[in-house]
C-alpha cells in the first residue's frame, strides 16, 4: 500500500530527473530559496539550514532510500511480498518506467543538486570558520553517499558537480561510474580532513570523518582498488577508537541511535517530527501481530502493527537458511515469535515447515513460515507511523568486511581479521585455513548475514559479480549477469536527455 500522503511528492522532479531537477530544490521548508539563491547564503543560519536541507531525500517521499533498497533486493529472490512491488521484483518484471526506479533516481540527484548549491554558495558566506570547515565535510560526504547509491545499482549514471542552473545544458553518462568514482574520491578525502573525530551532542547525527573514511572503502571495493579499500579501512578499525557493540541489536535500538559503531544514519523519530518517521516497520510487520514485544510480558496495544508485511516485503525461507546454527544475529534479525491476535493473543512462532505464512483467524496452529525483518521493527508505539529508530545507513562493521574483503581480492593484510571480528559477536567460530575462492565466498556470506534486511544485499551481490548465480537460486530465474547486475535508467531520464544511453539490454 502507497500512502501518499506521508509527504508531497514532487512529481515534476521525479517526472524529469535530473533536467527537471531545478525545479525540485525548494520544495521542503526547511531547505533555502535554491532556485533564487540571491536571497539566501547571507548567513551561518542560511548555510546550516541548506546542509540540514541536503540531506532530506534520504526521506523525503514515501518511497524513501531504505525502502526503494529493500524493494531492489526483491529481484534477487532473498525476499519478495504478494503486492506488485516486491512481487514483481522477484518475478524479474521491472523495467524502465518502473516507480521505484524513477523514485530512487530523483531523489538522490535531488541530494546531489543541494549538496553542488551549498558547495558552490558556501565560500562566499561569512560565518564561523569551523562551522564553514564542518558543513563543507558534510556536503562532500552526502554527495558522495548519494552518487554511492546511485552508482552501486546504476553504473554509468551523469555526473554533475556544479549546481544545476537551467534546463538543456544536460550531462551524458558516457564513462559514467569512473566519473562518478573520482568524484566520490575525491569527495571523501576533502570529507575526511574537513570533518571532525566526534560531534557534539548538538550536532548528533552528522558524519564523522570515520564516516566518510568508512565510505571511502567501500568506493575503493567499487573501483577495484583493494589495497586503497584495505588502507582506509584499516584506519577507522585502528584509530578512530570505536568498537563493535557487544550486542548485535545495539545497531537498530532507540537508546543507542547515533552512537558507537553507528556511524551514518538516516534520522527518525515522529515525536520530533510527524513527517520524519521510518517506513520500514510498516512494511515488515505481520498482519496479525499485536504490536507488543515478544520477549516481555507486556501486552500488545493493537495499534503498533500496520498489517503489511504479509503484502509487501517477507524474507525467503531459503535465504534465512544463510545462517549458521546458533549465530545471535538470527534472533535480532528475524522475529521469531510474536502474539497473534488471531490466536486470542497467544505466542506463535516461525517455523520453515508451517502450513501457512500467518496464521488465520480461527486456525488451530501456533506457527507461520513468513520470515519477518525485525530489525526496524518497534514495539507498542501507539500507530505504525509513530516510530523513533533511525534507520543505520553505514556502520563500523562496514570497514571491518571490508578489510577482509579486499584482503581477499589481494590487497596485503590480514584477511581474517574484520570477518572473524563480526563473526566472534555473531557467537561463531573464527575461521582460518581457506582457499582465496573459499575465503572470498565467506566475506560474501557474511556480509549478506551481517546486513540481512538492510538493503544493501543486490550492490553487494552486484560487486561479488553474483547476481545471475543467487538469483537463479532463490528466484528459480535464469538470467544474464551483464544486464541483470544493474537496473535500467530511468525512462523519463532517457525521453528528457539526448545524452544519456541505456544500460546494456534494457
Amino acid at each position: 500500500m502507497r500512502n501518499s500522503l506521508k509527504r508531497p511528492l514532487f512529481f515534476m522532479a521525479l517526472a524529469g530527473g535530473l533536467s527537471l531537477l531545478s525545479i525540485g530544490c525548494a520544495d521542503l521548508k526547511e531547505t533555502p530559496d535554491f532556485v533564487s539563491p540571491e536571497n539566501f547564503y547571507k548567513s551561518e543560519a542560511d548555510a546550516v539550514a541548506a546542509i540540514n536541507g541536503a540531506y532530506r531525500p534520504i526521506n523525503d517521499e514515501w518511497y524513501d532510500n531504505p525502502y526503494n533498497r529493500s524493494v531492489f533486493d526483491c529481484a534477487l529472490g532473498i525476499q519478495s511480498g504478494y503486492e506488485k512491488g516486491p512481487l514483481y521484483y522477484r518475478q524479474g518484471g521491472y523495467v524502465a518506467s518502473d516507480e521505484y526506479i524513477d523514485s530512487y533516481w530523483a531523489q538522490n540527484y535531488r541530494g546531489i543538486n543541494r549538496t553542488n548549491i551549498v558547495l558552490d554558495k558556501l565560500p562566499g558566506v561569512k560565518m564561523d570558520d569551523a562551522v564553514k570547515k564542518r558543513i563543507s565535510g558534510e556536503a562532500h560526504f552526502l554527495r558522495a553517499f548519494y552518487y554511492y547509491c546511485l552508482t552501486v545499482y546504476f553504473e554509468n549514471i551523469p555526473v554533475i558537480d556544479k549546481p544545476t542552473r537551467e534546463l538543456g545544458n544536460y550531462p551524458t553518462n558516457d564513462g559514467g561510474k569512473k566519473k562518478a568514482l573520482d568524484l566520490m574520491i575525491s569527495d571523501l578525502k576533502a570529507a575526511e580532513g574537513e570533518l571532525p573525530a566526534t560531534m557534539t551532542d548538538a550536532n548528533a547525527g552528522r558524519p564523522t570523518k570515520w564516516a566518510a573514511k568508512t565510505l571511502l572503502s567501500k568506493v575503493y571495493l567499487e573501483s577495484g582498488e583493494w589495497q586503497n579499500a584495505a588502507d582506509k579501512a584499516k584506519e577507522v578499525i585502528d584509530q578512530s577508537g570505536l568498537t563493535l557493540f557487544t550486542n548485535f541489536v545495539d545497531n537498530f535500538s532507540v537508546e543507542k541511535k547515533n552512537t558507537g559503531e553507528r556511524l551514518f544514519e538516516m534520522q527518525c523519530n515522529y515525536d520530533v517530527n510527524p513527517d520524519i518517521y521510518q517506513n520500514l516497520h510498516a512494511h515488515f510487520t505481520p498482519t496479525d501481530w499485536d504490536g507488543s514485544d515478544p520477549n516481555s510480558n507486556v501486552p500488545g496495544d493493537g495499534a503498533t502493527a500496520s498489517g503489511w508485511a504479509d503484502a509487501w516485503i517477507v524474507g525467503s525461507n531459503d535465504f534465512r537458511d544463510i545462517f549458521e546454527a546458533g549465530d545471535n544475529r538470527i534472533p535480532v534479525t528475524f522475529m521469531e515469535k510474536y502474539r497473534s491476535k488471531n490466536a486470542n493473543n497467544q505466542m506463535v512462532s516461525y517455523d520453515r515447515n508451517a502450513k501457512s505464512p500467518f496464521v488465520a483467524q480461527g486456525s488451530p496452529d501456533r506457527t507461520f513460515k513468513n520470515v519477518i525483518y525485525q530489525k526496524w521493527i518497534e514495539y507498542n508505539i501507539g500507530g505504525w507511523q509513530k516510530t523513533k529508530k533511525n534507520i543505520t545507513l553505514l556502520r563500523l562493521a562496514d570497514a571491518y568486511l571490508a578489510h577482509s574483503e579486499a584482503c581477499a581480492k589481494g590487497a596485503t593484510g590480514d584477511a581474517y581479521m574484520g570477518i572473524n571480528k563480526i563473526r566472534s559477536r555473531a557467537g561463531l567460530t573464527a575461521l582460518s585455513g581457506l582457499t582465496k575462492d573459499a575465503l572470498v565466498n565467506a566475506t560474501l556470506v557474511e556480509t549478506l548475514r551481517e546486513f540481512a534486511g538492510e538493503g544493501w544485499a543486490f550492490p553487494t551481490l552486484r560487486r561479488f559479480g553474483k547476481i545471475a548465480e543467487y538469483t537463479k537460486k532463490y528466484a528459480g530465474r535464469d538470467v544474464d549477469e551483464t544486464k541483470y547486475r544493474v537496473l535500467p535508467i530511468p525512462i523519463v531520464e532517457i525521453n528528457a536527455n539526448p545524452k544519456i544511453k541505456q544500460n546494456q539490454g534494457w
